[in-house]
């Protein structure tokens, strides 16, 4: 009897300890790993917002620059066409590179430039005076605060009159053909060049 009573101390002991690990310890290891599963998720995501935030803090220190930067461009390429400026900008270029200024014309805005997504103006422009300063002409055009790409150059003799002396090189005609940009099509057709 006293086995018996043993055995079924020992099978109940095992049902208990059975019974509590399918229904305790078990479901509650489970929780458990899930728990781990969501805390190394929230590591990782606390991570990425860290480095995200770092981005955020370097981009806002440089934000004067950036904005100093956007201005230039906004400049370099407004949302008009503005070719009272320009010619104001040529004019000024060619009388301190020292040539005659004669014209410049331009053609109304035509549609985005497919590669840049900006609205071009065709612009020529033509002027006459010697080698050096047309080479001096040139470099200051590049040098106004417009982005003005300049596509086609040709260059002239500019006939000699009988009384001038041929003492030193001859004078020279030129004619730029270029390129203005425009970042507002509606602006730009509506005003026109």
């Amino acid at each position: 009897m006293n086995r018996k009573i043993t055995l079924i101390a020992a099978g109940v002991s095992l049902i208990m300890v059975l019974g509590w690990w399918f229904l305790m310890w078990s479901p509650a290891g489970a929780d458990i790993e899930a728990a781990d599963l969501r805390y190394q998720s929230s590591l990782a995501q606390a991570q990425d917002l860290d480095l995200q935030l770092q981005r955020l803090e370097a981009t806002e220190a440089r934000m004067p620059e950036m904005q100093s930067r956007f201005q230039t461009l906004t400049a370099a390429v407004p949302g008009s066409p503005d070719m009272a400026d320009f010619t104001v900008a040529v004019d000024e270029a060619s009388r301190s590179s020292g040539i005659d200024f004669l014209t410049v014309t331009a053609s109304p805005p035509r549609g985005a430039d497919a590669t840049l997504g900006l609205s071009v103006v065709d612009v020529q422009i033509t002027g006459a005076g010697g080698y050096f300063q047309m080479l001096d002409f040139v470099n200051r055009l590049q040098e106004t605060h417009r982005v003005f790409v300049i596509d086609n150059l040709t260059v002239s003799a500019a006939p000699a009159t009988s009384d001038e002396l041929l003492d030193g090189p001859p004078g020279l005609n030129v004619t730029l053909a270029g390129r203005l940009f425009l970042t507002d099509v509606a602006t730009a057709t509506a005003e026109g060049a």
